[in-house]
């Protein structure tokens, strides 16, 4: 981190962003230092956590069950990952304007683009973790009289666990850029609308110092999380 912030102030001390519209590390880390005195930027990052953590849990809730149920069935699964291959890659961003004519700009809008960003993903990695389980564990427990409702909770769970622990990683990261991008282009009340604002009233120390604000959060929510999965799916590491 602080040979970064070192490359962006040489960047723009001395190389060709010198003396242009990016501002230099020092003057963002000095904005910023205004900026968390400032009671309306501290509700803009609790809106913003608020947003990527209600469409985080939303969409754990919803899709990881789904995607399990969906594994369990050959039928489904087949059926549907057509239609979950193409669902996962849509981005969020172009159903903003749907997504505003039905919420307004309100954080319901925010955690419903973070529920489409994230849910489809989660259903997808939870039925192939379930699916794809080895054929020699399976033989075993059939060997050995166990029944159906054993195989799925000792060994099919089990076994996704490591394929859903990796989409909730993903989900994580996913979540707090779409909260961000909600307010930025959908108008949430979020960081991404104070970076906005900054930005047309030319502010772009203001704004970078957002940029920053934003990175610690998402660095440190991905920590957690990191901490989270390693005592969850402790046999991976």
């Amino acid at each position: 981190m602080l040979g970064l912030m070192l490359l962006w102030q040489l960047g723009t001390s001395f190389g060709p962003l010198a003396g242009g519209s990016l501002p230099s590390a020092i003057d963002a880390l000095s904005a910023l230092g205004a900026l968390l005195v400032l009671p309306e930027i501290w509700i803009a990052m609790s809106q913003t956590m608020y947003i990527a953590l209600a469409g985080l849990f939303a969409s754990v809730l919803l899709g990881i069950p789904a995607g399990v149920l969906i594994g369990l069935s050959p039928f489904a699964y087949k059926s549907l990952k057509p239609v979950l291959d193409f669902f996962k890659v849509i981005p969020p961003i172009v159903i903003i304007p749907i997504v505003i004519v039905v919420f307004g700009p309100t954080s319901e809008m925010g955690i419903f683009l973070v529920v489409f960003a994230n849910f489809f993903m989660l259903v997808f990695q939870s039925a192939y973790g379930v699916r794809h389980l080895d054929s020699v564990l399976l033989d075993t427990l059939r060997c050995y009289g166990m029944s159906k409702w054993d195989e799925i909770w000792h060994a099919r769970i089990p076994g996704a666990l490591p394929f859903i622990a990796v989409g909730v990683r993903i989900a994580v990261a996913v979540s707090m850029v779409v909260a961000v991008v909600a307010g930025l282009i959908g108008g949430a009340p979020s960081l991404g609308q104070q970076m906005l604002l900054y930005q047309s009233s030319g502010q772009p120390n203001q704004t970078f110092a957002l940029v920053i604000v934003f990175g610690i959060l998402g660095l440190s929510l991905a920590r957690t999380y990191s901490i989270i999965q390693r005592k969850v799916v402790f046999w991976t590491d």
